[in-house]
């Protein structure tokens, strides 16, 4: 899927979209970008999860970007990578982690998080805090889930992880 000439700059606040040298950098950096792209929108037709031998199911997981899931059963790491791949430009958003950590935990799954999208003087208090309650872990160790965590949400982020009604203790 060939995205539209523009998308890149159209993520940028309004006032950098109107900068000349701001749009002719990303122009050149959206070519670039693009071929990447198609790789990743045609995972499921290049590199199908659901075939691929289980000896490369973790270099199929650097390449989508996905975490570590060599603790998953061999169906739920292929399960995770196939939905990892058509993710790639929900990438940081709450979709993307409960994508991400759901293979890895009990429900219930809530992922609360103060961030977003709004007009200027018009943003309600922001910490960048995601707080992230899990029913139980079903697959690895609290500090497992956390390095989950941190490595797929914004590094400005502040992370709290609650597990079975019980707060787990995040070291930054």
């Amino acid at each position: 899927m060939s995205r539209e000439a523009g998308w890149m700059l159209r993520r940028l606040p309004i006032a950098f979209q109107e900068d000349r040298v701001m749009a002719g950098l990303l122009g050149v950096l959206e070519t670039v970008a693009e071929s990447v792209q198609v790789h990743a929108d045609q995972i499921p037709h290049l590199a199908d999860p659901s075939v691929t031998p289980e000896s490369l199911l973790s270099w199929l997981g650097r390449f989508v970007d996905a975490p570590d899931s060599e603790t998953l059963p061999v169906v739920e790491r292929r399960e995770l990578l196939a939905r990892t791949g058509s993710l790639i430009l929900r990438k940081g958003t709450r979709e993307h982690l409960a994508t991400l950590i759901s293979p890895f935990v009990a429900e219930p799954v809530t992922i609360s998080e103060d961030g977003g999208i709004h007009r200027i003087d018009q943003a309600p208090p922001c910490e960048g805090r995601v707080t992230v309650a899990v029913g139980s872990i079903t697959h690895g160790t609290p500090s497992d889930l956390v390095k989950l965590m941190r490595s797929i949400t914004p590094a400005h982020c502040v992370i709290d992880l609650v597990v079975a009604g019980v707060r787990v203790e995040v070291e930054d």
